[in-house]
């Protein structure tokens, strides 16, 4: 192991000093060098599953949807047996995207639009004008090129890996902790689009880790004045009100949960206090609804509004709320799932899907994040906001992704969510600073930013640095 300037180390000798992570930190490189972006680019997203749409964006034979990331473009196409394949987005006569966007096909094949190719949708080539006129080339040669594809969730996963490894495996623990909340069953509420001024991963990690939220989000430890609460700054002796928000890392992904803080004594005692209220925690609730526009429904909404009249009693108000909701759901005929409380904060939280996706699941909903590179500027990239929810019958909406080329072209992003995004392109201008190094992460509660960094590497540079530190999954 060789020590390099910034006190970290050289991981086996593989990763190059200008890269190499130390335990806790993280050099700005692996944020501002187009060169990483680029290794990114050819090692990473070419050997990982990353999910490219929901299954209810192809709910029709024929129907694809296009997902770029860098330069490869990859179709998702519905089949006849309602299966999903995918391939890459290029006819292999002279590369032309076969689609672009999001469609269906409207004659039953896929159609090149530079000089009449056809697939059917299952790839194989069914058109090609003058084929007599070619030289002989096997035929499987004419054909769309496949790439791996898999669905888990409600969302279809590819890989551009020769042999991938099983999806499930992939996603493990997700499959398990996640399977009452029944995301498979979910549906957009909304989706919106929007470009960046950072590096995606500057993005991913203001949404991985919750020590951020008494800094950035102080209405949220202020529930006692209701569901809309002040957003001046936190003083110092406001943070007693803060969550505790620790990491677990797992093999692939990570997750971080809101629980008390080990070993606190009398330290969480006016947090305690406060949640045991009846009103206070439905004002949180609320909020929910109100300024993050998800994290609760319009039947959640309604629930805390009754909450917040009600007296304290035996039960704690989030099992109340909690049952409230799964009465009002049912009655009101939505298929709720059905969980103990062990399942439920066995899934619960906030994981880190890498490389991506970032979601905070709820029994009734979930609020989504997506984020990706652009394919040469590790200064940019889309950032994509998404809520799914449990309907009942009828209800669904009708929904598409509304894109917007600047966030702020764009004010229902909801007031917490506005905070994050104001913060994100100076968190990245900051980082091209002279004066700073890189990221020094707290040790409880922002190590997945440090754990998606290490998953990296052993794509990247072929270094496995914790295979023995005691991530789950490991």
């Amino acid at each position: 192991m060789t020590t390099i300037d910034n006190g970290t180390q050289e991981a086996a000798g593989k990763v190059p000093p200008r890269y190499a992570c130390g335990e806790t930190f993280v050099p700005k490189s692996r944020y501002i060098d187009p060169e990483f972006l680029k290794l990114e680019l050819d090692r990473l997203f070419t050997q990982v599953w990353q999910p490219a749409c929901r299954e209810e964006e192809i709910p029709e034979p024929g129907n694809y949807y296009e997902y770029t990331i860098g330069r490869q473009s990859i179709m998702v196409v519905r089949q006849k047996d309602a299966s999903i394949k995918a391939f890459y987005n290029a006819c292999t006569h002279r590369g032309m995207k076969v689609v672009r966007g999001t469609g269906c096909a409207a004659d039953g094949e896929l159609r090149c639009e530079f000089h009449g190719w056809r697939y059917a949708f299952d790839g194989r080539s069914s058109f090609v004008p003058s084929r007599d006129e070619f030289l002989n080339r096997p035929r499987e040669q004419w054909s769309l090129r496949p790439v791996a594809v898999g669905t888990w969730g409600g969302w279809v996963f590819v890989s551009m890996a020769e042999d991938p490894p099983d999806l499930l495996d992939w996603l493990d623990p997700l499959p398990t902790a996640l399977a009452p909340f029944r995301l498979q069953d979910m549906r957009f509420r909304w989706r919106k689009r929007t470009f960046l001024p950072a590096n995606y991963k500057t993005v991913i990690d203001a949404f991985i880790e919750g020590y951020h939220t008494p800094g950035t989000h102080p209405q949220t430890l202020r529930a006692t004045q209701g569901p809309r609460p002040s957003t001046e700054p936190a003083p110092p002796q406001e943070f007693v009100y803060a969550p505790y928000t620790p990491t677990i890392p797992y093999r692939n992904h990570s997750r971080f949960i809101y629980t008390a803080r080990p070993d606190s004594g009398d330290k969480d005692s006016a947090r305690k206090e406060q949640a045991a209220r009846p009103e206070v925690f439905a004002n949180s609730m609320q909020y929910n609804y109100l300024e993050v526009r998800s994290l609760a429904t319009e039947r959640d909404y309604r629930v805390a509004q009754q909450l917040a009249t009600m007296e304290p009693s035996d039960v704690p108000p989030f099992v109340l709320y909690h049952q409230m909701c799964e009465e009002l759901a049912l009655a009101e005929g939505v298929d709720f799932p059905k969980m103990t409380m062990e399942q439920y904060f066995a899934g619960n939280g906030d994981w880190h899907v890498f490389p991506t996706l970032v979601i905070l699941v709820e029994k009734s909903c979930i609020l989504g994040y997506r984020m990706l590179p652009d394919a040469e500027d590790p200064n940019q990239c889309v950032f994509e906001m998404f809520s799914l929810e449990h309907f009942a019958p009828g209800e669904v909406p009708e929904t598409s992704w509304l894109e917007f080329e600047r966030w702020q072209d764009h004010d229902g992003w909801g007031e917490l969510p506005t905070q994050d995004l104001r913060n994100i392109g100076a968190i990245h201008a900051g980082m091209h600073s002279k004066g700073f190094d890189g990221l020094w992460l707290n040790t409880a509660q922002e190590m997945s930013i440090r754990n998606e960094h290490a998953i990296a590497d052993r794509f990247i540079f072929g270094v496995d640095d914790r295979a023995d530190d005691g991530a789950v999954g490991a």
